[in-house]
């Protein structure tokens, strides 16, 4: 039986300039011996690394859009699985033949990055695959027990073609909703009911207006954790949750760099 899903917040901030103590936003589920990403905002390779998780186990990488702060440490991100093949043979050996899915809405971006990756060393020759794939409405991943669902929302226009998604991941028994970066909260409505943890940015929207919705909307979920944090919060952390469990109790988190949730 596998072990419970497990997340952990790389990077928490929206896209300022550099903040102590916090890098833009990103997050994996590891599940099933699989490593998942979702948007990799600078230095995510870096911290996720250092931290130990288990990077030759990178299943998949979900991008919701391609603004910078949730695709900056992509590039990097590869660069760094492809060095890892060249320090240990450890990794050399469990990522030969891979395929790693790569999720984002712009493949446009990706090939620029791919250009990139070309001219740094070794022309960025890996002995596994990158496999791009266009992020669209609907199941964009069902594997290993995992399953991911995108849909649309507004935050880069109103009109297709969309360039910005929401997901929903289900694993081992349990959801979790992830808002990217929307216009409005009722964007991803579909997703954030019957979750175990709904993601929610602040970069664009108030606290208090989040959880007022959630509890008028009478969406059913275990946790809320706010990430991907605005000014309010940046410069009053302490505050803005007050703010909030006032409204919603002890199910709201301000999630930091580095916090690990384990579900169930």
């Amino acid at each position: 039986m596998n072990a419970p899903p497990v997340v952990t917040f790389l990077g928490t901030c929206s896209g300022t300039e550099p903040m102590p103590g916090r890098h833009h936003t990103s997050f994996t589920l590891d599940y099933g011996g699989r490593l998942y990403w979702f948007d990799a905002g600078e230095c995510c390779s870096y911290t996720a690394h250092l931290a130990g998780l288990d990077l030759p186990a990178t299943e998949a990488v979900f991008i919701s859009h391609t603004h910078m702060d949730h695709v900056g440490g992509l590039p990097n991100l590869l660069w760094t699985l492809r060095k890892l093949t060249t320090c240990t043979a450890a990794a050399r050996e469990r990522l030969a033949g891979r395929t790693i899915g790569i999720h984002l809405p712009d493949l446009a971006v990706y090939e620029g990055m791919l250009a990139l990756l070309r001219g740094t060393e070794g022309g960025f020759r890996t002995n596994f695959t990158l496999e791009p794939r266009l992020v669209a409405d609907g199941v964009i991943y069902e594997a290993h027990g995992v399953r991911v669902q995108a849909l649309h929302n507004f935050h880069l226009g109103m009109e297709p073609p969309f360039l910005s998604f929401s997901f929903r991941i289900e694993a081992g028994g349990h959801a979790i909703a992830y808002s990217g970066d929307v216009k409005s909260i009722a964007d991803f409505a579909p997703f954030h009911d019957h979750c175990d943890l709904l993601l929610m940015e602040t970069g664009h929207h108030k606290v208090e207006d989040v959880c007022g919705y959630l509890k008028e909307s009478g969406a059913r979920f275990g946790k809320l954790v706010f990430t991907h944090h605005g000014r309010a919060i940046l410069d009053d952390p302490a505050g803005e949750l007050a703010k909030a469990q006032a409204i919603l109790g002890d199910k709201v988190l301000v999630a930091d760099d580095g916090l690990v949730l384990a579900l169930g």
